[in-house]
């Protein structure tokens, strides 16, 4: 049986910053369970980073923080001796030049970056269980094959349970479509 993870991470800086850190884990799985974690040892100063400063309009500082230890162990109990596939949301080339202000590295960083989710869950969960997939499938590029119309997003949808439920929920539109 497939076991497919929906998975988001969001970070302090751009992924190749020195900056960088995990600020969250986003899970959620097939069968209607989701969890996610905020890390208590990264800080974000929302003056220099407006858009995680609108993301912590959402996540509240009374939401627990955990370790990265407790993040890590959280993530593994979660998905279980055997996943499949994890599934994220990777925007084009061309959104993700925009969305850093890349000029013409724009597409060099996006092909050492796309999969910066799973970078990032593999720098968390360390070792990496022998049953877990070493790539990520993309559910924006599976829409478009499939001719998927993608869902609106909630206004909360930054929340990173609600972002991994949203990627359930792509992935289920995904599926009815035939793809």
């Amino acid at each position: 049986m497939t076991r497919r993870i929906f998975l988001d991470t969001e970070w302090t800086a751009p992924p190749w910053s020195p900056q960088c850190g995990l600020s969250w884990v986003g899970l959620a799985d097939e069968d209607g369970r989701s969890w996610y974690g905020i890390s208590s040892e990264v800080e974000i100063d929302p003056a220099t980073n407006a858009f995680m400063s609108g993301v912590f309009r959402l996540i509240t500082p009374e939401e627990p923080r955990l370790t990265r230890a407790q993040l890590a162990a959280e993530v593994v109990s979660f998905c279980g001796g055997e996943v499949s596939e994890f599934w994220v949301w990777i925007p084009t080339a061309e959104r993700f030049a925009a969305f850093f202000g890349l000029g013409e590295e724009g597409p060099r960083m996006f092909e050492k970056y796309r999969d910066v989710d799973l970078q990032m869950l593999r720098a968390l969960v360390n070792p990496w269980p022998a049953g877990w997939p070493q790539r990520v499938h993309d559910l924006n590029a599976a829409a478009v094959a499939a001719g998927v119309e993608i869902p609106a997003r909630a206004a909360n949808h930054l929340h990173p349970r609600v972002h991994a439920e949203w990627n359930r929920q792509l992935f289920e539109r995904i599926r009815a479509a035939g793809a």
